[in-house]
C-alpha cells in the first residue's frame, strides 16, 4: 500500500512540476519559510526552532499539528514545493489533479469512493510531510507557522467538492505562455521562444482547470451512485419478460398465461389446501379448496403481461379523469351558486341604502321646517312702517352732520325701500 501511495504521489508531483515549468500558477507566493516556534519544556516559553526548509521528516512529525483544513488553507496562494522555488505548486492544484487521476467519482467508483478518497488523503499527507508544509496561523499581529492536521477520506472528499465550485476564473487566456517546444520559424519577430508551445504540455492553471471540469462533470453525472451490475440484471430481466409475452401472443396464448406457473400453482394448491379423494378404482379426485382458488387468482393477477398492465393503467387513468371532471363540475356549480347568493346580497344592500337615503332626506326636510318655525317664533320681523319711522328719526338726527344734499339722497333711498317692503 505504501509503495503504491509513493508511486502515485511521485507521478502526480512530476505532472504538477512539468505544468509549473510551462506556466506557473497565477499570483503564486513563494514557499512559506518563516521561523518555527517551539515551546521550551523547562521555561514554557516559545523559542525559535528551525525554518520549514531546514527541518527533517522526523522533526516535522514531532511538531503538533493544529491547523484545520479551512478555506484559507485549501485556497492558499503559498507554494508547497520546498525543494524547488522555480516550480511552485498550489495545494488546491494538488487536490484537484489527484482527484482526477484517482477517478474518485468515476463510472467504476460505485462503492469505492471512500476507499479512493482514503488513498488520496494518504498521498496528500505523504507529500505535505515530505515538503514540510506550514501555514501562518494564530492572531493577525503574531502569526506563527502551524502544520496541518492529517487529512482523512471525508475531509478530502469535502475539499474536492468545494473546489469544484471554482469555475469563475477568466484569467486563463494569456499570451506568451508555452513550453518552448514550438517551431520558431512559424512565429514572427518579437515573440520569445518560451512563448511557443506544441500544445502537449499544459500550464499549471490549464491543468487545474482541465482537472476541475473533469471531476465536476463526473460528480454532477452521479455515475458513482449507480451499480452497473444491478442495472444490467434489471434490463435483462425486463427484456426477457417482454420477449416471453411476445412469444406467447404469437403462439395464440394469452400473454399472462404461464404453464410452469400454473403447474407450480397446482402443486402449491395440492400441498397447501387441496383435498384428495381416492376412488374405489384407485383414481384420485382432487378437489381444490376455496383458499387455493383464491391464491390461484392472486397468482394470475401478479403474472399479467406488460400489455395487460398498460391497458389496466389506461382504464384506471380514464376513470380518474372522469372522477376529476365530476369534481370540477361540482366545484363550478358551487361557485355559480355562490355568485348568485353574492348578487342577491348586493341587491339587498342597494335597496337598504336607498331606503336609508330616503329616510334621511325626509328627516332633513322635517328638521328644516321645525327650525324655521323656531326662528320665526324667536326672531319676529318688525313692521315696515315702524322700521321706516325708526330709520327716518335716526336720519333726522344726523341731518346736520350729513348735509342737505346727502340727507336728501338717503331719505329718497329710505322711501324707496319702504315702498318696496310695503308692496310685498
Amino acid at each position: 500500500m505504501e509503495s503504491n501511495v509513493e508511486t502515485i504521489a511521485a507521478d502526480v508531483w512530476k505532472e504538477l512540476e512539468e505544468a509549473s515549468r510551462v506556466e506557473a500558477p497565477l499570483n503564486i507566493k513563494p514557499f512559506y519559510d518563516d521561523m518555527i516556534k517551539r515551546e521550551d519544556p523547562a521555561t514554557k516559553v516559545l523559542a525559535d526552532f528551525k525554518k520549514p526548509s531546514e527541518i527533517t521528516l522526523d522533526e516535522f512529525k514531532s511538531l503538533p499539528a493544529k491547523y484545520n483544513w479551512s478555506s484559507h488553507v485549501k485556497f492558499s496562494l503559498y507554494s508547497i514545493n520546498k525543494f524547488s522555488a522555480d516550480l511552485p505548486i498550489r495545494l488546491c492544484h494538488l487536490l484537484m489533479v489527484l482527484a482526477w487521476r484517482l477517478k474518485i467519482f468515476g463510472d467504476d467508483a460505485f462503492g469505492k469512493v471512500s476507499a479512493r478518497c482514503k488513498v488520496g488523503a494518504s498521498i496528500v499527507n505523504h507529500l505535505i510531510e515530505k515538503n514540510s508544509v506550514f501555514y501562518p496561523g494564530g492572531p493577525a499581529r503574531a502569526r506563527l507557522p502551524v502544520s496541518l492536521r492529517p487529512l482523512n477520506d471525508e475531509t478530502f472528499k469535502a475539499a474536492v467538492i468545494e473546489l469544484t465550485k471554482c469555475t469563475s476564473d477568466t484569467n486563463l487566456q494569456r499570451y506568451y505562455v508555452g513550453d518552448g517546444e514550438g517551431d520558431p520559424t512559424l512565429a514572427g519577430l518579437g515573440v520569445p521562444p518560451m512563448a511557443l508551445t506544441s500544445g502537449s504540455s499544459p500550464g499549471a492553471e490549464i491543468l487545474f482547470k482541465r482537472s476541475l471540469h473533469e471531476v465536476k462533470g463526473l460528480l454532477e453525472s452521479q455515475a458513482y451512485l449507480k451499480n452497473p451490475a444491478a442495472a444490467d440484471i434489471a434490463a435483462a430481466r425486463q427484456q426477457a419478460v417482454v420477449l416471453d409475452g411476445i412469444a406467447r401472443v404469437l403462439n395464440g396464448q394469452p400473454a399472462s398465461y404461464d404453464a410452469s406457473n400454473s403447474v407450480a400453482v397446482q402443486s402449491t394448491s395440492r400441498s397447501s389446501g387441496s383435498s384428495e379423494v381416492t376412488n374405489p378404482g384407485g383414481a384420485r379426485n382432487t378437489t381444490p379448496s376455496p383458499t387455493s382458488e383464491d391464491s390461484t387468482i392472486d397468482e394470475r393477477k401478479k403474472k399479467k403481461s406488460p400489455a395487460v398492465s398498460m391497458a389496466d393503467a389506461a382504464v384506471m387513468s380514464q376513470e380518474a379523469s372522469l372522477l376529476e371532471a365530476k369534481n370540477f363540475q361540482a366545484i363550478v356549480d358551487l361557485q355559480r351558486e355562490e355568485m348568485k347568493l353574492r348578487e342577491a346580497r348586493q341587491h339587498e344592500e342597494m335597496e337598504m341604502r336607498k331606503t336609508d337615503a330616503a329616510l334621511q332626506h325626509d328627516e332633513r326636510k322635517q328638521t328644516t321646517v321645525v327650525l324655521q318655525k323656531i326662528i320665526d317664533k324667536l326672531c319676529p320681523e318688525l313692521d315696515p312702517t315702524e322700521r321706516y319711522v325708526e330709520r327716518k328719526r335716526k336720519l333726522d338726527e344726523m341731518r346736520v352732520v350729513l348735509g342737505e344734499e346727502l340727507y336728501e339722497a338717503r331719505l329718497s333711498q329710505l322711501k324707496d325701500a319702504f315702498l318696496k317692503s310695503s308692496a310685498m
